[in-house]
């Protein structure tokens, strides 16, 4: 399973019927879970509004990578099935270009996620 897949199925084992999810992957209509805040803790968007395009247009703007979305969404069922050696592939490959870098940090953490699901997006299209 890839790292971004991953890093969703933990937060929906950590909380009951919530996911962190990519924007990318944030479809209309979905409703958020948790306040949407910017880097300096500015609230953006609260709690149970439900999304529209203006929104994912402000988040863009404001660079949030990722949100809170109410629901129990498997990772699976976000956007894509993706082919077992097409996960493997964009893996190894982030392993090499952040190898010098602290995946435990949530910043670059989100990067390396970001990064093997466009590559993964790039060889789909």
């Amino acid at each position: 399973m890839s790292t971004a897949n991953s890093s969703i199925n933990e937060q929906n084992k950590d909380t009951n019927l919530m996911t962190k999810i990519l924007l990318d992957n944030v479809e209309i209509d979905m409703e958020l879970d948790a306040d949407v805040v910017d880097r300096q803790g500015r609230v953006l968007l609260k709690a149970g509004v439900i999304l529209n395009k203006k929104h994912l247009r402000v988040f863009n703007t404001w660079g949030i990578l990722e949100v809170e979305i109410k629901g129990d969404i498997e990772a699976e069922e976000i956007k894509k099935h993706y082919p077992a050696e097409l996960i493997e592939e964009a893996s190894q490959l982030a392993k090499i270009y952040f190898q010098h870098n602290d995946l435990n940090h949530p910043v670059i953490k989100n990067l390396f996620d970001y990064w093997q699901k466009q590559y993964m997006d790039s060889k789909v299209s």
